[in-house]
């Protein structure tokens, strides 16, 4: 399934957390490969799958950033609305060891029976 956002919005910091039966929102990380933005809790697998993304042919460019999901439930429309908040900040910035050592990371938090991965 993909999930396509209502609204990108660039923010200058995130909002807390919030789980509630009309609102829930969650703070992590944002990866765009060219025009598409996918979200993610931690930052290493945002990372590695940035990383992976921009070694395809397809993607010419990629940007990681903090950056919060929320979906609100609009009455008037009948269903969620999508958004995604990106911090409004230089994206995160790595170097050679800091490279293989969230690519590692990754590695070592991959279970091959979950689609989760555990730190």
């Amino acid at each position: 399934m993909r999930v396509e956002y209502d609204n990108i919005i660039q923010v200058e910091r995130l909002k807390r957390r919030i789980s509630a039966p009309q609102i829930h929102r969650a703070n992590g990380y944002a990866v765009r490969l060219e025009d598409q933005w996918f979200w993610f809790p931690g930052l290493v697998p945002a990372y590695t799958f940035g990383r992976a993304g921009r070694m395809s042919i397809q993607v010419g460019t990629w940007e990681l950033v903090e950056a919060a999901t929320e979906a609100r439930y609009d009455r008037k429309l009948g269903r969620d609305v999508l958004s995604l908040y990106v911090l409004d900040a230089a994206g995160v910035q790595n170097d050679d060891a800091t490279d293989r050592a969230l690519i590692r990371g990754f590695a070592d938090g991959v279970n091959p029976r979950s689609s989760h991965w555990s730190p």
